[in-house]
């Protein structure tokens, strides 16, 4: 059975609104095992190191990546590297540029960890901004209320991306629980 590995945004965790209703209906459908959730190092290239060795002790079975905002920044970058499909939501297109006002002390939303984002985060990020040559592994959901994200940037990067584009909503994505099942479905889970 293939897994879904759920990559958290900047400043959340592995307890984040989406990666709960993912969990949460995972249990319910009896795929708690197809799930993995790990909770990402604030630092750019030890979340990718550890989410590199995860997709390889999974590649036999299958995976598929979901992403959300920095998370889907991460995703895009694995994607491209393994050849595994990727959900991006509100994806933080161009994060190394994004993440450069938020230079200095942090604060986890979720966990309370404080630590000092500095210019080397920044230089670490860039190494991991690709140009998108694979669209036919990705599905985009946006929604253009997204508070924190202009969503045309990534209806600009992901071209011949599916989309699934919606008025209003927010930088969580109002309603996700609607599209679980999909989800789950694009990782050929169900």
């Amino acid at each position: 059975m293939p897994c879904l590995i759920y990559l958290h945004g900047f400043n959340s965790s592995e307890n984040a609104k989406k990666a709960s209703l993912l969990k949460q209906h995972c249990a319910e459908i009896g795929l708690s095992d197809s799930l993995i959730v790990p909770r990402l190092d604030w630092e750019p290239t030890k979340a990718i190191g550890a989410l590199e060795a995860l997709i390889e002790a999974n590649l036999d079975r299958g995976v598929c990546l979901f992403g959300s905002s920095l998370g889907g920044f991460y995703g895009t970058y694995l994607a491209h590297k393994y050849g595994v499909k990727c959900v991006v939501l509100n994806p933080a297109v161009g994060a190394p540029l994004l993440l450069q006002r938020h230079l200095g002390p942090q604060k986890n939303y979720h966990t309370e960890e404080e630590y000092v984002l500095t210019q080397e985060h920044i230089k670490q990020l860039q190494k991991f901004d690709v140009p998108l040559t694979k669209p036919n592994l990705f599905w985009l959901m946006l929604q253009k209320g997204d508070e924190t994200l202009d969503y045309r940037h990534a209806l600009n990067y992901y071209q011949g991306v599916d989309t699934s584009l919606e008025e209003g909503g927010d930088h969580g994505f109002v309603g996700f629980e609607r599209y679980l099942d999909q989800v789950l479905c694009f990782a050929n889970l169900v």
